[in-house]
């Protein structure tokens, strides 16, 4: 298994921002479809960061339009399930759902018959099922079920957009500038996202300018950065490591999030976090663990 301290670092680096963005994206809480107006943000900070640095992002973009495309397409959906789960779905237990792509992976293996059913395998996900009916059944009384499931529903679509993610990026960090692709990953998505907000714009459901502009600030200071640094990180960790320490954006979003945001910490939710945290936690310490593409 590889790791540097410097991967490492990168990695907690980049968590630790998307924890924030997190909670910064609920606090705005925008209504209708968010995800453009964040990853412009975060696109257009680091297409111009490394643009003044000198180096041409275009022709990353001309010789792999493909790669971009693809995650584009992945990231508008990751963003756009994740924005509405943060709206509707409690913060803490979305945050750690949407961290389920570990889980995600095994069930593709299982189904693909790359795998089979251990006990270890069946806690995690009888781990799972039982997190999102703790989430479903055991809300405040001014939180509808219906609500917290469908929030539940859009994270672990989120998540398995997210596992994509990985597996894309840990095959092509290597050799490339780590700012460039970040960049170009999230300006895919928030063209990709435009029709989706506009749609919303006109049905009256799209953020307000303002919350538009907080949101593409939320992108250029937390998110684009955060890209960057996974991205790097990337180049020295295998998706064991990062799974592992991608854990510490649930620990942020939900600290910031009970201390800005106000969200509601109940007991129910905290199990609830705890048995996704502790399924992807099985997953990684067993000995079939998803490796990093050579």
């Amino acid at each position: 298994m590889k790791s540097t301290g410097r991967g490492l670092t990168l990695l907690v680096v980049a968590t630790s921002l998307w924890g924030a963005s997190s909670a910064g994206i609920a606090g705005v809480g925008a209504e209708g479809f968010a995800a453009a107006p964040v990853a412009a943000g975060g696109a257009v900070a680091l297409l111009a960061f490394t643009t003044v640095r000198g180096t041409d992002p275009w022709r990353d973009l001309r010789d792999s339009p493909g790669l971009f495309l693809r995650l584009g397409i992945l990231e508008v959906l990751n963003l756009v399930c994740y924005v509405a789960a943060l709206r509707i779905g409690p913060l803490p237990v979305v945050v750690a759902l949407h961290l389920t792509a570990p889980v995600l992976m095994i069930i593709t293996q299982i189904v693909r018959g790359g795998r089979a059913i251990t006990v270890a395998v069946a806690a995690e996900l009888v781990a799972v099922g039982a997190a999102i009916w703790l989430v479903a059944a055991h809300q405040p009384a001014e939180t509808a079920w219906g609500s917290a499931l469908a929030g539940c529903v859009l994270a672990v679509a989120s998540a398995a957009c997210v596992a994509g993610l990985i597996t894309l990026v840990a095959r092509e960090s290597a050799g490339r500038s780590s700012g460039v692709a970040a960049g170009l990953q999230l300006l895919t998505a928030s063209v990709l996202g435009a029709p989706l907000l506009g749609f919303a714009a006109l049905a009256g459901a799209g953020p307000t300018p303002g919350e538009a502009l907080a949101l593409a600030g939320i992108g250029a200071v937390l998110l684009g950065p955060g890209f960057a640094c996974y991205w790097l990180a990337l180049r020295d960790l295998d998706e064991v490591v990062a799974g592992l320490v991608g854990l510490n954006e649930a620990v942020v979003a939900t600290m910031i999030g009970a201390a800005v945001v106000g969200s509601a910490v109940t007991a129910a939710t905290l199990l609830a976090g705890a048995l996704v945290l502790g399924a992807v936690g099985l997953e990684l310490a067993g000995p079939d663990r998803f490796r990093v593409p050579s």
